[in-house]
């Protein structure tokens, strides 16, 4: 099967509601292609969804009634149209797909050829350009006050990795892994360059240095507690317990708690797993409690592009409401004097600042503690925004101190 049917079957699997990156690795194991098909289809994959509502625009012209043809043949030509954008020759990118075309739907192969011959740029607003909710860049534009920073979601990432092991094990990573690493924009954060399957046995984990900035935030030494709630896999839970934190992670996923526990105690890291709803309240308390608060992801639509064509107004507010019931029972885990840091991969007002304006309202008993952030920002006024420039995923963090 080429890279490119393998492309039309993977855009059907995501239009029918998968999620685009686990199913690419999927393929990517279930399938014998060449590295060169390998990086292709991940290129074309990614390109196609990043930029899929534009594609739709200099389409439209072309096919008067799109919803009508054949699901396959719609993505085929959406495809051809990336590779326009790409700058890709004219017979070069509209051959193979038209070939692709013939294979399923024949009849239409002649539409094909007419329409990706007949492409051609077209002026569109920003939000199409974008390839994003018209509500979504309207609230930015209103927050932040500018939206120059949301092309970045449409830009190619590098292969973002976090040096697990003891404090200085970072040292050890660049002895070792010399040839496949450069340094991230924070501490124990690398780039990989490397192959793909070498990078584990260094004691390397793939995350997003924004991400990790949340469990550097929290400042956990050796021997602290640490409750890492939502903790999902445990990612940030084992780097706090690589640095010699004694780390309780709390998720109501257990599937993904079983697998993290499987993938840490490989490495030699020890972390307590326990599934909860932390909706409830949970008897366990401790002086550095980190919540990363499942959110509606808007500072990960570089890596989860299809992410932003499912995303509705209201989904906003709903995760609103539950981050505020996790924050309280954050809030009521934290001890006196403690240390509280809630943090989402969103740039959402509702989801971040909204969330913890109302929250110290409720509760004077926490104050908002200023931080320095190594990373670029979009905003620092009740904690920080992230700006997702670089490869970086757009975060926001608050630091919150338990006061007596």
């Amino acid at each position: 099967m080429t890279a490119r049917a393998l492309a039309l079957d993977l855009f059907l699997a995501v239009e029918g509601g998968r999620r685009l990156q686990p199913t690419l690795s999927a393929f990517l194991r279930r399938h014998a292609l060449s590295p060169e098909d390998r990086a292709f289809l991940t290129h074309l994959a990614y390109g196609v969804f990043r930029r899929l509502r534009y594609l739709d625009h200099l389409l439209d012209p072309l096919l008067p009634r799109p919803e009508r043809l054949p699901s396959r043949v719609r993505w085929a030509l959406r495809a051809g149209a990336f590779e326009f954008l790409e700058g890709k020759a004219g017979h070069a990118r509209v051959h193979p797909w038209v070939e692709e075309v013939k294979k399923t739907h024949p009849a239409l192969a002649g539409l094909a050829n007419a329409v990706l011959r007949r492409l051609a740029l077209r002026e569109a607003p920003l939000a199409v350009r974008l390839s994003l909710p018209d509500f979504l860049l309207e609230a930015w534009e209103a927050f932040f006050q500018e939206v120059e920073f949301a092309q970045a979601f449409n830009e190619p990432a590098p292969l973002f990795v976090t040096a697990l092991g003891k404090p200085d094990g970072a040292k050890d990573v660049k002895e070792k892994g010399e040839r496949g690493l450069r340094p991230g924009p924070l501490p124990d954060s690398f780039v990989w360059e490397g192959p793909a399957e070498d990078f584990p046995a260094l004691g390397l984990q793939p995350q997003n240095p924004a991400s990790l900035f949340a469990a550097q935030l929290l400042g956990a030494g050796p021997g602290e507690e640490v409750l890492d709630l939502c903790g999902g896999a445990g990612v940030k839970a084992a780097y706090l317990a690589s640095r010699g934190a004694r780390v309780r992670s709390l998720d109501v996923n257990a599937r993904r708690q079983r697998a993290g526990e499987r993938t840490w105690r490989r490495l030699g890291l020890e972390v307590a797993f326990e599934t909860r709803d932390l909706r409830e309240p949970i008897p366990y308390r401790a002086d550095k409690v980190l919540l990363d608060a499942p959110c509606t992801g808007t500072g990960t639509f570089r890596t989860h592009p299809e992410a932003r064509y499912r995303l509705k107004p209201e989904e906003v507010r709903a995760m609103a409401a539950l981050q505020t019931q996790l924050l309280e029972t954050a809030a009521q885990a934290t001890r006196p004097g403690g240390v509280l840091v809630y943090s989402v991969c969103t740039l959402t007002e509702e989801e971040g600042e909204g969330v913890v304006r109302a929250f110290l309202e409720r509760h004077p008993e926490f104050v908002p503690e200023d931080f320095a952030c190594p990373l670029p920002l979009l905003r620092q006024e009740l904690g920080a925004y992230v700006r997702p420039e670089g490869g970086l995923d757009g975060f926001y963090y608050a630091r919150l101190r338990r006061v007596d």
